[in-house]
């Protein structure tokens, strides 16, 4: 069970979101639908944006006991597998398309939850970066629907992404330091005391 947990948590590591991230950009390009290439880059500064500000600041100032960093893992995963999810959902009808949606949301959770368990994020963090997830694939997802959603290109973009979650687990990408680094290097925690 610990073994399963682990292999979901690693799901959601930065070695495995920035790959896939990167063949969404290369499919919302091939797609060649202006609104939706603007509301994916959008989307991605805000999520990694918003959360790396965050884990910087919150590093030096924490506003909560147990709210020390949001959890990059599960807003990433959010708006990673959820904008996979939605370009997959949107291809299907009826119940399967629900289906998706389902299962797709299911693995996201999954991942936050595994946070939660194997302790590297208190439950605060996790609803932090599922927050800004969300904010960040409803960007996308306004954007998606507004231009049209299409089926183009969906199985290369589905296969590598599959792939790459195949070949990159377990793999780690760790920008956690390099934040706290930051954090220290501006100095923050005299701004945050009083």
């Amino acid at each position: 069970m610990r073994a399963l947990i682990q292999a979901i948590t690693d799901c959601g590591d930065l070695a495995i979101l920035l790959p896939i991230a990167a063949v969404l950009t290369g499919w919302v390009l091939l797609i060649d639908k202006p609104g939706i290439i603007k509301g994916w880059f959008v989307a991605l500064a805000l999520c990694i944006g918003g959360t790396g500000i965050l884990k910087i600041y919150f590093f030096a100032c924490p506003p909560l006991s147990d709210l020390h960093s949001p959890s990059g893992h599960t807003s990433l995963s959010t708006l990673v597998y959820g904008s996979l999810t939605l370009a997959v959902a949107a291809s299907l009808t009826d119940w399967r398309r629900w289906l998706m949606v389902a299962a797709g949301t299911i693995f996201v959770v999954g991942i936050g939850i595994s946070r939660i368990i194997v302790q590297a994020h208190s439950i605060p963090e996790v609803l932090l970066g599922s927050v800004l997830g969300i904010a960040a694939l409803s960007v996308f997802v306004a954007a998606y629907v507004r231009d049209g959603a299409t089926a183009r290109y969906l199985a290369p973009l589905i296969t590598v992404s599959v792939m790459l979650v195949i070949f990159l687990n377990g793999h780690e990408l760790r920008a956690e330091e390099l934040l706290h680094r930051i954090a220290t290097y501006l100095n923050l925690a005299s701004s945050c005391r009083p």
